[in-house]
């Protein structure tokens, strides 16, 4: 969760600071922070695949292994993954919350302000 908060903070202050300089509009740097969100999810996922076909790969297969519980859903926990893989999709989840929260937090002004 502290990940995902600093997170947030660091990528929205980077955020303000693109907007001013390149004296974009929000919905420009939101739209470019849900785009750095899905490349830092697409290479999270790409990453876990690599490292557990590489460091175990008898549980690289979506096979399930007991009812609701795939193979690769196994290895959580053992150190398979570094955890520098892990903290690409918190920062993720960081990214599209950036991008998103502001348009909410106008949303529910409009909303209340009535």
């Amino acid at each position: 969760m502290t990940v995902i908060l600093l997170g947030i903070f660091f990528i929205s202050v980077a955020a303000m600071g693109i907007t001013r300089y390149f004296e974009l509009e929000k919905w420009q740097v939101s739209i470019g922070l849900l785009v750095l969100a899905i490349v830092l999810y697409l290479v999270n996922i790409t990453l876990i695949q690599l490292f557990i076909k590489k460091r175990a790969p008898d549980f690289a297969s979506s096979d399930e292994v007991t009812p609701g519980v795939q193979a690769w859903e196994l290895t959580a926990g053992l150190g398979i993954v570094p955890k520098w893989v892990s903290w690409i999709g918190l920062l993720a989840i960081s990214a599209f919350t950036a991008a998103v929260l502001p348009w909410v937090i106008g949303a529910m002004n409009l909303v209340f302000s009535r």
